[in-house]
């Protein structure tokens, strides 16, 4: 987890529903000087992209299905392929790094352009088994969960 802890560009989420909390989180990184990124929606493109957030509480307001994310006259897109670490939201997950999202693919294909290492934060229960993936799925390579830190288990290496 040293990549988190050294990296200079996080893509987060801001939290939704029965997600892990990250509101805090995301204030503390902003407040360490972290370069923090969260999903914008572009409703021309049907798509997330990267947007810089500079401020917590002033930046956002509720967007897409009703998630907060960046105001329009705020939003500061960054590529995908800039962020050093990646922290990912989810309603179930694997070990192998496998996730189950809302099932409309967005953060999906904004994975698909992501470097740097991709943690997923879920609670104890969310962990199952197995979820199924496709070959297109971009996996994780950490499960942070309230009890512990799981490196996630390659099937295809």
């Amino acid at each position: 987890m040293r990549d988190l802890v050294s990296a200079e560009w996080v893509m987060g989420f801001v939290s939704f529903g029965r997600e892990v909390h990250t509101h805090e989180l995301l204030r503390a990184m902003l407040a360490e000087g972290r370069r923090v990124c969260v999903p914008s929606f572009d409703v021309a493109g049907q798509r997330y992209i990267c947007s810089e957030l500079k401020h917590f509480d002033w930046d956002l307001r509720e967007g897409n299905m009703g998630i907060l994310e960046p105001r329009h006259e705020v939003i500061r897109p960054v590529r995908a392929d800039k962020m050093d670490a990646w922290l990912v939201p989810g309603l179930a997950f694997d070990e192998h790094g496998n996730r189950l999202g809302r099932g409309m693919g967005y953060f999906d294909r904004l994975l698909c352009g992501a470097r740097g290492v991709k943690i997923g934060l879920a609670y104890d229960f969310q962990l199952m088994e197995e979820v199924p993936s496709e070959p297109h799925d971009v996996r994780l390579d950490f499960i942070v969960t309230e009890t512990r830190v799981i490196h996630c288990k390659r099937t295809d290496q």
